[in-house]
């Protein structure tokens, strides 16, 4: 996930050019799949054996591999038609795929959290509040699949802008 933690850099940067949307959408991206990651799959060891697992991590590395791919022939100045497709046209199908494989991920581990009470919170007196860790988990579920619905939005606005009607517009440095 560095690499994901640089890419938001070089947006930053303007080594990487795109849109304000674009950079909030695929920070919005490495934020799921930083927290799912470490919080929900690393955190429960019982969870990390799950198939579910390994279809997230499939999915994650396929559309890694093609758009890295991509921008990384895309800042040569070089565009190959199908890896263009593939790079805006793939994504669209497998992003609520892995959405889905997150969310059931997040389901799967909730009994896990709930037995255990990893990062459930009680604080003393003065205070007398506490976080229940599997609710903020179910909060998230509700924020995942809005997020979902932006970032879809944004991935069908991108494959218009660089695909438009199947002809590839002409990229200028």
């Amino acid at each position: 996930y560095h690499v994901s933690i640089t890419a938001i850099i070089h947006i930053n940067d303007n080594y990487r050019r795109c849109n304000l949307n674009s950079q909030f959408f695929f920070s919005f991206q490495i934020a799921e799949r930083i927290i799912v990651l470490f919080v929900v799959i690393n955190s429960q060891e019982e969870v990390q054996g799950k198939y579910v697992v390994c279809v997230l991590f499939f999915l994650w590395n396929l559309l890694d591999v093609v758009r890295y791919t991509y921008n990384m022939l895309a800042r040569m100045g070089i565009y190959y038609l199908p890896l263009t497709w593939l790079n805006f046209s793939l994504c669209i199908p497998l992003y609520p795929l892995s959405v889905l494989a997150k969310a059931f991920a997040i389901c799967v581990s909730l009994p896990y959290f709930e037995s255990f009470g990893t990062y459930s919170i009680k604080l003393p007196f003065p205070f007398a509040f506490s976080i229940y860790f599997p609710y903020v988990l179910k909060m998230y579920l509700l924020v995942l699949f809005i997020g979902m619905c932006f970032i879809i939005q944004n991935l069908f606005s991108e494959r218009k802008a660089h695909l438009g009607t199947g002809n590839i517009k002409k990229k200028r440095s």
